[in-house]
């Protein structure tokens, strides 16, 4: 099962992100970096977003226990996403990314909490779709921040590598 994980996960990065991070880097001139730093921005707003209906409907009831258990989760959930954030900025990818082997359990517990959280067959409202939100820019900026800086496979088509090579 692990290696199976880890297949799906390199076939995720090289297949998905990795082109995307390139395409990003050379038209838009954002390294994979500061992508990935956006999308944990655009997850913490997602994830304040997810807990405002709750901490709202605790504090019209008058129920200050849960209000302020809320207003923790909120917090932890802030704290973790600004932890992972100061790890991106600090990550070096001397000789290769060290956060692609380190984060490869983060990267399969968003992905597992994301399959969850789109599995029941029901509309979600506002919350649940924040927080899926939420769990897809998680995803992104994990992927994103494993990512090498330089594309280590050759894009394209064999068919028209071998054309323009000559």
């Amino acid at each position: 099962m692990p290696t199976t994980l880890a297949t799906l996960d390199d076939a995720i990065i090289e297949r998905l992100f990795q082109p995307a991070a390139d395409l990003v880097r050379d038209r838009i001139g954002v390294h994979r970096e500061t992508a990935a730093c956006f999308c944990i921005d655009s997850a913490a707003l997602a994830w304040i977003v997810s807990r405002t209906p709750g901490f709202s409907e605790f504090v019209t009831a008058w129920n200050a226990s849960a209000a302020v258990a809320n207003l923790l989760i909120l917090l932890l959930g802030l704290v973790a996403l600004v932890g992972l954030r100061a790890v991106f900025r600090r990550a070096t990818a001397g000789r290769g990314n060290p956060l692609r082997p380190a984060m490869r359990p983060h990267r399969a517990g968003v992905l597992l909490m994301l399959a969850a959280d789109l599995l029941p067959l029901h509309v979600p409202g506002l919350a649940n779709t924040a927080d899926i939100a939420m769990l897809v820019f998680a995803a992104s900026a994990l992927y994103l921040a494993a990512c090498s800086e330089q594309s280590p496979l050759r894009r394209g088509w064999p068919a028209l590598v071998r054309i323009s090579a000559r």
